[in-house]
C-alpha cells in the first residue's frame, strides 16, 4: 500500500441526490481489504433500507443524521460513530447538512456507489438494473415495507 494525500482539489468525487461522495481510500489503495468516503449530505440525503456482505462504521463529522439499524432509528450526532456488522439492515436519513465518513471492510462500496451514481444520472434507474447492479456489489437493497 503507498502512503498518499488526497485533497478536495484531486478528489475523484461524483454526486447521488444531496449528496457529495469523496473516495478516500478505494480498493486499489488498499489491496481490497477496506475502503473509506466522506459523504457531504444535503437536507433530503438517504439511502433505502440495505444489508451489505461487509462490516461498515459511520462516523459522523459534522451535523445530525438518523441511521436506522434492524429497525431501530439513532440519532447520531457530530463525534458520534455507528457500527454495522455485515447482515444488518441499515439505512441513514439526513434532514440537515451533515458529513459522514464511511468506513467499509473490502472494495465493493466505493464502486457500487459509483455505479449508482451512473445509473441514476438520466433520472430515477430500473428497479431490474438497480437490484442486478447492488448483487453484483454484495448489496441487498430491503422491498420497501407496504404501508
Amino acid at each position: 500500500m503507498e502512503a498518499r494525500i488526497i485533497t478536495t482539489d484531486d478528489a475523484d468525487a461524483f454526486g447521488m441526490p444531496h449528496t457529495r461522495a469523496v473516495p478516500l481510500a478505494t480498493g486499489a489503495d488498499t489491496g481490497d481489504a477496506w475502503e473509506a468516503l466522506e459523504l457531504t449530505l444535503g437536507p433530503g440525503a438517504a439511502s433505502p433500507p440495505h444489508t451489505l456482505s461487509a462490516d461498515k462504521v459511520f462516523y459522523l463529522a459534522a451535523g445530525e443524521l438518523d441511521v436506522d439499524l434492524d429497525g431501530v432509528t439513532h440519532r447520531l450526532r457530530a463525534g458520534d460513530v455507528a457500527h454495522v456488522p455485515a447482515g444488518v439492515l441499515h439505512r441513514y436519513r439526513a434532514d440537515t447538512d451533515a458529513r459522514l465518513v464511511v468506513l467499509v471492510t473490502g472494495a465493493t462500496q466505493v464502486p457500487f456507489l459509483r455505479g449508482m451514481s451512473e445509473l441514476g444520472r438520466s433520472g430515477p434507474p430500473a428497479p431490474d438494473a438497480v437490484a442486478a447492479h447492488a448483487a453484483g456489489h454484495g448489496v441487498r437493497i430491503a422491498a420497501p415495507s407496504a404501508g
